[in-house]
């Protein structure tokens, strides 16, 4: 049955990100999730078995998601743009007026929180959350790829790490701008990493 619009799934999915998030995985107890979603311990156990059983489905439903993001950002830039070199500065573009457009901080990221306490997941969380990375990286070596075929850099550079600091300004970012309550501050990581690009093709 919803409640407000929403299945009584969907709303233990939503108050526990938000509960790992501020608490972290191991500081959020079962009672403090009943108590957001005002359900019985009988409901809860109906949709999950545990709370590791919960805590894979959360991350699945993250991944998906993250990339469903990535994934629009791709479509994006290819409609958009026909040179492989304005199609990678659209899809870090895509990100940065996302970010821009915040006025709190963002609230963290599943990845970093689970990946603080890793030692409480199976692998088949920690597979999981690798596969996302590893697509981000693909996704952004392709570009470079394609923009490696039609511009000469202007100096070397280690492809897989170039891909990989994109995801790092975002994590980190999210740390620091939640630390120094600047909500502008991913955005404006991602305006360096985007000049970074310029300075380093054109």
């Amino acid at each position: 049955m919803k409640k407000n619009g929403k299945s009584t799934r969907e709303k233990i999915l939503e108050e526990t990100k938000a509960l790992v998030l501020q608490n972290g995985y191991v500081g959020t107890t079962i009672d403090q999730i009943l108590d957001k979603t005002n359900i019985t311990k009988g409901a809860f156990f109906y949709h999950f078995k545990s709370k590791s059983e919960l805590a894979y489905v959360l991350m699945e439903e993250y991944v998906k998601e993250d990339l469903a993001e990535l994934d629009k950002a791709l479509e994006i830039s290819h409609s958009q743009k026909t040179h492989p070199f304005e199609r990678l500065i659209c899809f870090v573009e895509f990100f940065i007026k996302t970010m821009e457009g915040i006025k709190e901080p963002p609230p963290g990221c599943l990845y970093a929180s689970y990946g603080y306490e890793n030692i409480h997941f199976s692998d088949d969380i920690k597979q999981l959350i690798a596969r996302s990375i590893l697509k981000w990286r693909q996704a952004i070596e392709k570009l470079l790829d394609e923009v490696s075929a039609k511009k000469t850099a202007n100096m070397e550079f280690d492809k897989i790490s170039l891909a990989d600091m994109f995801v790092v300004l975002f994590e980190g970012s999210f740390v620091v701008s939640r630390a120094l309550n600047e909500p502008d501050l991913t955005a404006k990581q991602l305006k360096n990493y985007r000049d970074y690009l310029k300075l380093l093709f054109t």
